[in-house]
């Protein structure tokens, strides 16, 4: 039986499907998966996660979007690679920003074959793509976190704050979209602002979008992180040998 359950929220069947389909090819093992329908209980995100939470029994959950495609023998690799991290490690991920606004790790999504080494690596933010928790520690998803953006953002500033470690790693799966920042991202952003900000001097890198506020931000900070993330973007293809994976058509 695997060490892992995969939990997703859920709004698309048919994507869904696709995505455990992908999981169970070359898989070796029975794997656990915990379906949830946010938008029929009127839930955010985050309160999808923690409901889809209490019905797993595993150390490690693996929280996917429902539009990510595994490739082959991924559910054993991610396996093997959680059995060996460090105690103080509470979450991991497949991309990632680090507190000074660098970008780790490896993805394969509409922006190309994006590659951030070396990895693993400790990060500030994780993308919330693939999410992988540790379940038994008991931190949770803030449920105040409006709509369906940030909460992952959230949770990786929680394990920092009680003293655990995100970490990306290299095990990377193609991401069908990148997701829109949009009204309802806004929304997310600035509430994640207001409850983290001001440790982190109002700017804060994550995958998606440097969040700040430039009332309370200085500009050097601002430029600097800027910069960064435009590094981000132009090494983004520069894929070396090793990392290659292979999915199945």
């Amino acid at each position: 039986m695997s060490e892992l359950t995969f939990l997703t929220l859920v709004n698309d069947q048919r994507l869904y499907e696709q995505s455990c389909r992908s999981l169970q090819d070359g898989s070796e093992e029975e794997l656990r998966f915990v379906q949830v329908e946010p938008n029929r209980h009127g839930w955010n995100a985050s309160m999808g996660l923690n409901r889809g939470l209490e019905s797993c029994n595993t150390r490690w959950v693996v929280c996917a979007h429902q539009d990510v495609v595994f490739p082959r023998s991924w559910a054993k690799r991610m396996a093997m690679l959680v059995r060996a991290l460090p105690e103080e490690v509470a979450v991991v991920g497949l991309v990632g920003t680090r507190a000074d606004g660098r970008f780790r790790g490896h993805i394969v999504d509409p922006n190309g074959h994006c590659f951030w080494g070396p990895l693993p690596a400790e990060v500030l933010v994780l993308d919330e793509s693939v999410l992988v928790v540790r379940r038994d520690l008991g931190i949770r998803f803030d449920e105040r976190v409006p709509g369906f953006h940030c909460y992952g953002a959230d949770f990786c500033l929680q394990v920092r704050a009680l003293g655990r470690k995100a970490l990306a790693v290299d095990a990377a799966v193609r991401h069908l979209s990148t997701g829109r920042l949009d009204e309802a991202y806004q929304a997310s952003a600035s509430w994640l602002l207001n409850r983290w900000g001001e440790g982190y001097g109002y700017v804060i890198p994550t995958p998606a979008a440097n969040i700040q506020d430039p009332a309370r931000s200085s500009p050097l900070r601002r430029l600097l992180y800027r910069w960064r993330r435009r590094q981000a973007r132009l090494a983004r293809n520069q894929v070396p040998a090793h990392a290659w994976v292979e999915f199945d058509s």
